[in-house]
């Protein structure tokens, strides 16, 4: 699968999804605990209003290490085209602060790539085996210090690999995004839902990404009017077929996706209803066995 630059601000592709209902997933066995779910909610409005960001901010989801796990948050940014999204992170030994992802550059996403080991969960840990920190540059009274020399940590890797999971994985329902009379792509206010029938149907999902094969991108960028289905990518496309799963909970009321091939990642819509959300919970480690266990 190709993927996109993974930066600290890049191409929206997740559909929201707020903390209070984190409770639907409970049919996918993950969940936040109580400590985990307040001091977000304190975080993300802390760097919310520090930052004036133009959005509400987004749980994303959690990456878990062996000391500590990741927890992830995002801010939908308008641009033209398509909207951006800026991520932000936190560990479980430090839940106060939520920090921006780091930009990658090509060399470290390289790196990153090739690392097929469990996160430890320490942001700073130097991921090139034999590094060492690199030494504070003296400085002549009256000068202004250097930036600090940039090394390759566990925080690029986690820049990383969140953009290859948002890339693969965030999905909306048929209709929630539209194009508007300015050719942006924005969330459609009208959105009623999808009725019972159609949420059991793969093929009305989609990915929310900036299009990538030749035809929603032809869609997005002619003039004119342009249909909710026809400017994104369908998840029943995605190779190898069976790479999704969807069914409903127990009650029927509700769809769930599974993906198979980034475990822990569950999206759920509340049939005829304007509701829906993704969440990864997971190791960060992609089941790249999958084409030879389907």
């Amino acid at each position: 699968v190709a993927h996109p630059p993974a930066s600290g601000l890049r191409v929206v592709t997740a559909a929201t999804m707020e903390l209070q209902n984190i409770a639907n997933l409970g049919p996918s066995g993950y969940t936040l605990s109580i400590e985990e779910k307040s001091a977000l909610q304190v975080s993300m409005l802390a760097i919310q209003r520090k930052e004036n960001l133009p959005s509400k901010l987004m749980f994303w989801g959690k990456i878990m290490g062996e000391t500590n796990d990741y927890l992830i948050a995002y801010s939908l940014i308008p641009a033209y085209y398509f909207p951006v999204k800026r991520f932000y992170y936190c560990t479980t030994a430090n839940m106060s602060t939520l920090v921006q992802m780091p930009i990658l550059s090509p060399e470290w996403k390289e790196l990153s790539a090739a690392i097929k080991l469990p996160f430890r969960g320490e942001p700073s840990a130097l991921m090139i085996e034999g590094a060492e920190e690199p030494e504070e540059p003296e400085v002549a009274e009256g000068e202004e210090a250097p930036p600090p020399v940039e090394v390759f940590r566990e925080q690029h890797r986690l820049s990383y690999v969140v953009s290859q999971i948002d890339h693969d994985v965030a999905v909306v329902p048929r209709g929630a995004f539209i194009v508007d009379a300015a050719h942006k792509v924005t969330k459609n206010k009208f959105f009623e839902g999808l009725s019972y029938p159609a949420a059991g149907a793969l093929a009305n999902y989609y990915h929310f990404r900036a299009p990538e094969s030749a035809r929603a991108a032809a869609c997005l960028e002619k003039p004119g009017i342009v249909r909710p289905a026809d400017f994104l990518d369908p998840v029943a496309e995605d190779a190898p077929a069976g790479v999704w799963s969807q069914f409903y909970d127990s009650s029927s009321t509700m769809s769930l996706l599974r993906s198979f091939y980034w475990p822990g990642y569950f999206f759920y819509h509340v049939c005829e209803t304007g509701e829906y959300g993704g969440v990864y919970i997971g190791d960060g480690l992609a089941n790249e066995d999958l084409p030879f266990m389907l």
